[in-house]
């Protein structure tokens, strides 16, 4: 009987993230955040970046990184096994410089110092509590959400207290209309930037005049984030909207 409650509330616990990330729409879900920039603590401590090794918990819908005391080292991770509710997210290799991550999810926005980082112990390692993703909204119609079809988008509106920089060049995204963002990771070590976009949309390389820091939005103390995925695995962070709120009231 136990067995059966258990397999009961598991199912439950899926059903109940299937549809309140996997269906619905920020909209939806009731999600509007305002995309002034949040603010950000008087002190970042820079950091330079490198492989992103990324688990998702599907039950508690989180988002850790390894890192802190004991992470797991690059040469273990190809052969690294994972069992429900974690499961890995798709290869990350970076393209910002530097980052700055001050704060984990469901934490005191005047927390100090260590208070400010949850860190949890799984398989013998050490990873931080890093984002929470919200709800998914689609470009070109209803697709996958970890892995989009050609000519669709995805946009993952998450909650993750960071900052990020570009020094030397960046690869640009934009519908058109007054929404921008920039490439900040890759499945593959290389960028391609003949990626099946949905129309109207364009993709090209920036040189930049100064670095560029991406730093959250929703203002006030606030860290949402839109990710855009593509068809090849490519992530991007919206850091120009071209309206006040998101989702818009437009229609």
């Amino acid at each position: 009987m136990a067995t059966k409650n258990f397999a009961y509330l598991l199912i439950c616990s899926m059903l109940l993230i299937f549809q309140s990330c996997g269906i619905k729409t920020a909209k939806e879900a009731g999600l509007r955040f305002s995309t002034e920039k949040s603010k950000l603590p008087n002190i970042l401590h820079w950091k330079e970046i490198g492989f992103a090794k990324e688990l998702i918990n599907q039950i508690e819908w989180i988002v850790i990184i390894s890192g802190s005391s004991n992470p797991i080292p690059l040469e273990k991770w190809d052969d690294f096994k994972v069992s429900f509710p974690y499961t890995k997210n798709i290869d990350r290799h970076l393209l910002f410089q530097q980052t700055a991550f001050y704060r984990s999810p469901n934490t005191d926005a005047n927390c100090k110092g260590a208070d400010c980082i949850k860190v949890r112990e799984y398989k013998g390692y050490t990873w931080v509590e890093m984002a929470k993703p919200i709800c998914v909204d689609y470009v070109g119609g209803k697709t996958d959400m970890i892995k989009p079809e050609k000519g669709h988008l995805v946009i993952k509106t998450i909650q993750k207290c960071q900052a990020v920089m570009f020094t030397d060049s960046i690869f640009q995204l934009t519908d058109n209309k007054g929404n921008f963002y920039v490439m900040h990771a890759t499945e593959k070590r290389k960028v391609d930037t003949t990626v099946s976009l949905p129309s109207g949309w364009t993709l090209k390389k920036i040189n930049l005049k100064e670095p560029l820091i991406i730093s959250p939005f929703g203002g006030g103390n606030e860290c949402y984030f839109n990710i855009v995925g593509d068809h090849l695995g490519q992530g991007y962070h919206q850091y120009i909207f071209a309206n006040k709120f998101y989702p818009t009231d437009e229609k």
